[in-house]
């Protein structure tokens, strides 16, 4: 069981090569899958605005899409399973992104109200005005 180690190294890199190789180009493609889902939710919003109740169609659109994307080797590992699991997570992303961009909205909105209220009540003391303390 003596393995000579120039032996054993002319066997170990070009696997590590194979292996480092490989996972370099899943994390490239993971990485481009990533980043495009937002541009392709986006593009299917577009794409089917006038259908209603397209959600299933859009969905199934943006993972094609994306799938299409995914080297044929590497489509053992990245699969179309993967691939709706990482659209759905930047749909969801998206979607708590806008739902708080819509809380900020409604919170200013009635902070706006509330200050123009308190703007109103504080005119009433101006003679002549509803409210006018003095008649």
């Amino acid at each position: 069981m003596n393995i000579d180690l120039e032996k054993f190294l002319e066997l170990i890199i070009p696997l590590l090569t194979v292996i480092f190789g490989a996972l370099s180009a899943y994390l490239r493609t993971n990485e481009k899958i990533i980043n495009s889902s937002i541009k392709y939710i986006t593009e299917a919003e577009e794409m089917y605005k006038d259908v209603s109740k397209a959600g299933g169609q859009k969905f199934t659109w943006v993972v094609d899409t994306l799938y299409n994307m995914v080297p044929r080797p590497l489509r053992i590992v990245i699969t179309k399973k993967c691939v709706e699991k990482m659209v759905q997570a930047s749909f969801d992303s998206i979607e708590a992104y806008a739902k708080t961009q819509i809380d900020k909205t409604v919170d200013k909105y009635f902070e706006n109200i509330s200050d123009a209220d308190k703007g109103v009540s504080e005119k009433t003391d101006i003679p002549g005005i509803i409210g006018d303390k003095n008649g």
